[in-house]
């Protein structure tokens, strides 16, 4: 707020001029988004299968409890004692549909994944069994949205090299 000349040196803002700065980052970035300007972070996450279990939703208050992957980008699974891992194949959904028996049981070699409104679907092929639930994990690189601005202590998940263009760009969307 001092850098776009809403506050003097040393003052302390309002909670309604911190709201009015946090909603003003979140329509610039919205904005920038809008534009085709390709925001998200990337973020590994990993998750124990289930056995006999071949679907999995991912978002927030979900079963894999993370923000909705925008894209998944790669994936392996990982034996947790002997930490090797073996790269999962990224198929498309067709592909998985394809598929002639979708209970197959074993190590998962491919994975797809449907993102959906506010949260997504991944299925593994084939169906971890009980050993490989217990001693295995699948971890997944994906394309993660930027997290809002919707509180006073939040910090910019931007990198350092976004901050002066969130400043002024933020200053642009004020007007001040």
């Amino acid at each position: 707020l001092r850098k776009v000349g809403a506050l003097q040196q040393g003052e302390t803002p309002v909670s309604h001029d911190v709201n009015d700065a946090a909603e003003a980052l979140n329509n610039l970035a919205k904005a920038w988004m809008a534009d085709g300007m390709p925001l998200w972070k990337i973020v590994t996450y990993a998750f124990s299968p289930t056995a006999a279990t071949s679907s999995y939703n991912i978002g927030l208050s979900q079963t894999l409890n993370t923000n909705k992957p925008q894209k998944i980008i790669q994936a392996w699974i990982r034996q947790t004692s002997s930490g090797v891992d073996i790269p999962l194949k990224l198929e498309t959904l067709y592909d998985y549909n394809r598929l002639s028996n979708k209970s197959a049981v074993g190590k998962p070699i491919q994975l797809s994944y449907l993102p959906q409104r506010t949260f997504g679907t991944m299925y593994v092929y084939p169906v971890p069994d009980a050993t490989i639930a217990s001693t295995h994990q699948i971890y997944i690189r994906f394309q993660s949205p930027y997290e809002d601005f919707d509180a006073s202590t939040d910090e910019p998940d931007f990198p350092q090299e976004w901050f002066q263009a969130l400043i002024y760009g933020t200053r642009i969307v004020t007007g001040k």
